[in-house]
């Protein structure tokens, strides 16, 4: 990959970087996750592709971008892929990483995803979340309480403490400018007009018992808008699958990125 000039510090030591071979699968995680958040889907992959899971910035252990935008989140990502000397992957999204990872498809400064696969997606158009929840979110933030609550509400499969700890500790230090971008912009930008750009195989996972994206908002606004789209059903699962059926996720991936192969020119 030809490298771009940085506008970020990019420090690949915070990512989660595993295993080898080709194509590369690059992660990008939730709302109020952090690249950690994929660690239990990747033990299930490392032993054949390398797996990369980026902190975006504002979580994790990145710093926040001065401009938080879909575009400035966009152009981290293709930043942090020509830090890392990465050019063919496949671009796995969860949730607000999967808005961000469309946004990716939609504009390739150099090269583009081979695949894309959605993961209980935050749809392209606009995320619908009830007026008190999301002043719920705006209002208590970090509290730890709170955060156990969203934890708790967006899980249909238990987790294990080790995961449920996780998944509040990088609810809890969120960034708070990160934070409010999002709940009060980036869920709300749609960019619905763009997707006719995308040109490649794009894969949704997604389940009828999610708790925060309703199953007939994924179908409606994300696999009948994009051409082609495929639809992986899971049900019994709730929004957090990487951390609730990591395994099965890791599965899903797997047979997408073999097909895909099996099919390339």
């Amino acid at each position: 990959m030809q490298h771009l000039e940085s506008s970020f510090t990019i420090d690949s030591s915070q990512f989660l970087d595993r295993g080898q071979g080709e194509p590369t699968l690059v992660f990008l995680h939730y709302f109020s996750g952090a690249a950690a958040s994929w660690q239990w889907v990747i033990e299930h992959l490392a032993s054949d592709f390398r797996c990369v899971a980026l902190d975006l910035p504002g979580f994790g252990q990145t710093p926040p971008l001065a401009e938080p935008s879909l575009e400035t989140y966009r152009d981290f990502v293709w930043e942090a892929l020509s830090a890392l000397d990465i050019d063919r992957f496949v671009l796995v999204g969860h949730s607000m990483g999967a808005k961000i990872a469309l946004q990716v498809g939609i504009s390739s400064p150099l090269a583009e995803p081979r695949q894309i696969i959605l993961v209980a997606p935050s749809p392209p158009t606009q995320e619908p979340m009830p007026d008190d929840e999301k002043q719920r979110l705006l209002n208590f933030h970090p509290s730890q309480d709170n955060a156990a609550t969203t934890v708790d509400q967006a899980t249909h499969a238990q987790l294990s403490p080790e995961q449920r700890s996780l998944a509040i500790q990088t609810h809890t230090i969120a960034a708070d400018s990160a934070w409010r971008w999002w709940l009060q912009v980036g869920m709300q930008h749609s960019i619905a007009d763009q997707l006719h750009s995308i040109k490649v195989p794009v894969t949704v996972i997604a389940s009828p018992d999610d708790p925060v994206i309703p199953f007939d908002v994924v179908q409606r606004d994300v696999i009948d808008r994009i051409a082609g789209a495929t639809l992986i059903e899971q049900a019994g699962v709730g929004h957090l699958m990487p951390l609730e059926i990591p395994e099965k996720i890791a599965i899903a991936i797997r047979q997408q990125v073999e097909q895909g192969a099996a099919i390339a020119p």
